[in-house]
């Protein structure tokens, strides 16, 4: 079988990319790179076949696009801030997959199993960097209150505590640089130059 599921992130791969790189998924599809369809089907039935308990797993960003495709668009709703609610990429990956996996797999198909994960991602239980990092930004945040400092937003810069002006974070869009960090020909992230990389890689740049 393959799963599917669709993951929250907007404009930006990275909660497509990260979860990958991290072994959830074998493939991901991300907004900065219009994939082709054809190609994620034979991929996941190249990754299903070497697997011994015959799956294969794909991470859709809800922004995704393939090839010919635009954003999709769950109904005229819309967020706090106003924006287009996101969502149902997942659901035609789906359908696609189911109806060309046949030709990659001696002619039948393969079920397929679609979740949208949407803020279930978040639900998870804390690690020690999950608990360690916002108690440390809590208090760097009350020291710049104490001192008279505003506009500043607490961050990990090169991994370690600082903090910047608000304005690195609103003044532009953060998204997955796709020639550093995406292979495009294989559909996941690129698992080369992790030499001093920070430990946050990709979020850090």
């Amino acid at each position: 079988r393959f799963l599917v599921m669709e993951v929250f992130g907007r404009y930006a791969g990275f909660t497509a990319m990260l979860p990958t790189m991290a072994g959830a998924a074998n493939r991901c599809v991300i907004p900065e790179y219009k994939f082709d369809m054809e190609h994620l089907t034979e991929l996941l039935c190249y990754d299903r076949a070497r697997h011994p308990s015959q799956y294969s797993v794909v991470i859709v960003s809800e922004g995704a696009m393939f090839e010919g495709g635009e954003m999709m668009f769950s109904g005229r709703t819309t967020d706090a801030f106003g924006h287009a609610k996101l969502g149902g990429i997942g659901d035609l990956v789906s359908a696609e997959l189911n109806d060309r996996s046949a030709k990659y797999n001696k002619g039948k198909s393969i079920h397929v199993i679609n979740q949208r994960l949407g803020y279930m991602v978040r639900g998870g239980d804390p690690d020690a960097i999950d608990s360690i990092v916002p108690m440390a930004y809590g208090n760097l945040a009350l020291d710049l209150i104490l001192h008279g400092a505003h506009g500043r937003l607490v961050v990990l810069k090169n991994g370690r505590y600082d903090n910047v002006p608000l304005e690195v974070v609103t003044s532009t869009k953060k998204t997955v640089n796709v020639d550093k960090y995406y292979n495009k020909e294989r559909l996941r992230p690129l698992y080369t130059d992790f030499e001093m990389q920070p430990l946050f890689i990709m979020a850090s740049d």
